[in-house]
C-alpha cells in the first residue's frame, strides 16, 4: 500500500501569489531551455563543466569542488568497500536518580566524534571510543548549532565565569544552570581546543533564550532582544543589533547563507517578517512579509530559503514556503493532518532553525509521512512510511521513495543531490543507512549496524536524539538524558552518544 502525491494546496494567505509567479516562470521555460542547451554545449566544447563523473563501483556520484575552509561542510558521500559495520564510538555517564541533564550537540568530523554533558563537550576517537579531549564550560551550553565547517569548527552558547563575589552575591552557588547564557565560543572539534570565547552584548537581557548558528566565515547569535555576528576566525565582533525596534530578531538560520526571523509588534498583535542577511555586514538583502495570523514561524533552510508556518493557536505547522531569491513566495506546501515528520514545533525550545525532519536540497525538499499506524485507526503492527521529495518551485510532490515493512525511514540530510536516510529496525531486520538517488528513484545501501548494536531505546519520530553521517560513519546523540526515581533496572548509567562505521 502507498500513497499518491497530495491533494492539491487548499487556498491559504500564499497561495495566488505563487499561482502568479508559477505563470511567469512557465512562460519564461521555452527561452530558457533553450539558452540552457547552448551553454552547456558551450561548456562542454570549452572542456570543463562545474560537476565531474566519475564511475566507482558501477554507479555515477558526483564530486563537488573543494569547498574553502570556513565554508559550512557539504560532504558527498562515497559507497563503501562493505556496508557492514562495526561499534564505533560511545559515551555513557552517571546521573543521580531523579536528575536530568542537557545533552544538546552532536558533532563528527574527521576522527572525531564529540558529544555535550551540562558544561562538558567530549571528544571521543572513531574506531576506538576513547576519550581524546574534553571542554569544561563556566556552565551548561544553552546552546548550539549543527553546522560544522569544513575544517572542524563549530560554535555554542554558554554562561560567562563569574568572581566567587558574584556567586555569593547572586546566591548562584550550586545552581550554574540559571546563569544568563551571554557568551559565545568557537571550538576545534578535530583538536579539542577552544578557539575563542566573547561576551555577547546582551546588557541585562541575557538568557537562556539565545540562538547560535554559523554561515561562511561567521558566527551569529540572537536572544530576543538583540543579535550579534563575529568572525568565525578570531572572534572579532562584526556588527551587533542591540536598540530597541519595533521588529526584533528572534533567531537566524545558517549554512549555505543566512536568514533572519523577526518578530514585530507585541504578542497579542504580532507580525513576522523573514530577511536575508549578508553576513559580515548585517545588511538586509530582501524582507519577506509573512501573513498575518500566523502563530508562529520557523526557518527551515537558508539557500533556498524554506520557511514553516502555524496558523492556529496549538503552533501546529500547516504550510512549508519556498522563497525565491527576492524574498517572495515561491511555492506552497501544505501539510496535512500532521501527516509529515518536520521535527520543526520541538516543545520548550527556543531554536528558529531546528526543523530536523525537513531536509532541503537545491531543487527539492524531503520529508517522510509518519507511519500509517500513527495515524490510521485499526492498525495494530508498524506499517511502512514514505520519503517524500516536494518540488521547490511548484510545491509539488514529484517523489516518494517507500519504505519496507517495520522498517521506517527519516531523512538525515544532503550529499550532492542524494539523500542520506536512515532506516530503523523496528522488526527482525537491522538498521541501517542508505543513500536515495532522486533521479532515478534507487537507493544504494551505505551502512547496516552489527546485530548486537546496543543502541538506547529512542522513538525515531519522536525528535529527541541527533542522527549525524559523516564519511561512512553514523551517531546517535540525545538531545537530553534523564534518570527516573525508583529507576534500579538500569542503574546509574545512561547513555548519551553511540556510533557505528564500516568494518571494510
Amino acid at each position: 500500500m502507498s500513497f499518491g502525491p497530495p491533494p492539491p494546496p487548499s487556498p491559504s494567505p500564499y497561495t495566488q501569489s505563487t499561482l502568479a509567479v508559477g505563470a511567469r516562470e512557465k512562460r519564461r521555460t521555452v527561452f530558457v531551455f533553450g539558452v540552457v542547451l547552448a551553454l552547456t554545449a558551450a561548456l562542454f566544447a570549452g572542456g570543463w563543466a562545474v560537476w565531474s563523473l566519475t564511475e566507482e563501483k558501477g554507479t555515477a556520484r558526483a564530486s563537488a569542488a573543494q569547498q574553502p575552509p570556513d565554508a559550512i561542510r557539504e560532504t558527498v558521500e562515497t559507497v563503501p568497500k562493505t556496508p557492514e559495520g562495526q561499534v564505533a564510538v560511545g559515551w555513557t555517564e552517571k546521573l543521580k536518580e531523579g536528575r536530568s541533564a542537557s545533552t544538546k550537540g552532536t558533532w563528527v568530523s574527521g576522527s572525531i566524534a564529540a558529544k555535550s554533558f551540562a558544561d562538558v563537550i567530549r571528544g571521543m576517537e572513531i574506531g576506538t571510543a576513547e576519550k581524546k579531549w574534553e571542554i569544561q564550560f563556566a556552565g551548561p551550553l544553552c546552546a548550539v548549532t549543527r553546522h560544522v565547517s569544513v575544517d572542524g569548527r563549530t560554535a555554542v552558547a554558554v554562561p560567562g565565569k563569574r568572581s566567587a563575589k558574584e556567586e555569593h552575591a547572586k546566591g548562584e552557588k550550586g545552581a550554574r544552570s540559571e546563569r544568563p547564557c551571554d557568551h559565545l565560543a568557537v571550538v576545534d572539534i578535530d583538536s579539542g581546543k577552544k578557539l575563542w570565547e566573547e561576551p555577547l552584548p546582551v546588557g541585562d537581557s541575557g538568557s537562556s533564550s539565545v540562538n547560535v548558528t554559523m554561515t561562511r566565515g561567521t558566527v551569529v547569535a540572537s536572544w530576543g532582544r538583540g543579535s550579534a555576528a563575529y568572525d568565525m576566525t578570531t572572534g572579532e565582533r562584526l556588527w551587533s543589533d542591540v536598540k530597541a525596534r519595533t521588529c526584533n530578531d528572534v533567531g537566524f538560520a545558517g549554512g549555505r547563507g543566512l536568514l533572519a526571523l523577526q518578530s514585530c509588534g507585541d504578542s497579542a498583535d504580532r507580525l513576522f517578517r523573514v530577511q536575508k542577511v549578508a553576513p559580515r555586514t548585517g545588511r538586509a538583502e530582501w524582507t519577506h512579509r509573512v501573513a498575518e495570523g500566523i502563530e508562529s514561524v520557523y526557518l527551515a533552510s537558508s539557500e533556498p530559503a524554506v520557511i514553516a508556518v502555524a496558523t492556529g493557536d496549538e503552533g501546529v505547522i500547516d504550510y512549508l514556503h519556498s522563497l525565491d531569491d527576492r524574498g517572495r513566495n515561491r511555492a506552497t506546501i501544505p501539510l496535512p493532518d500532521r501527516r509529515y515528520v518536520h521535527n520543526c514545533d520541538e516543545t520548550f525550545s527556543a531554536e528558529v532553525e531546528r526543523c530536523s525532519g525537513v531536509v532541503v536540497g537545491r531543487r527539492q525538499l524531503y520529508m517522510a509521512t509518519k507511519p500509517r499506524d500513527m495515524y490510521e485507526p485499526g492498525l495494530t503492527k508498524m506499517p511502512p512510511n514514505e520519503i517524500v521529495a516536494f518540488d521547490l518551485r511548484t510545491g509539488n510532490s514529484v517523489l516518494k521513495f517507500d519504505a519496507k515493512p517495520d522498517r521506517p525511514m527519516y531523512p538525515v540530510r544532503m550529499s550532492g543531490d542524494n539523500v542520506i536516510a536512515y532506516r530503523e529496525n523496528a522488526g527482525a531486520a537491522l538498521s541501517s543507512v542508505v543513500s536515495l538517488d532522486p533521479e532515478t528513484g534507487k537507493e544504494r545501501l551505505l551502512l547496516v549496524l552489527p546485530d548486537d548494536a546496543d543502541r538506547p531505546s529512542m522513538d525515531l519520530f519522536a525528535n529527541d536524539f541527533d542522527i549525524v553521517y559523516e564519511r561512512g560513519t553514523v551517531v546517535f546523540g540525545m538531545k537530553e538524558v534523564e534518570r527516573q526515581s525508583g529507576e534500579q533496572d538500569e542503574g546509574p548509567q545512561v547513555s548519551l552518544m553511540d556510533g557505528y562505521r564500516s568494518s571494510g
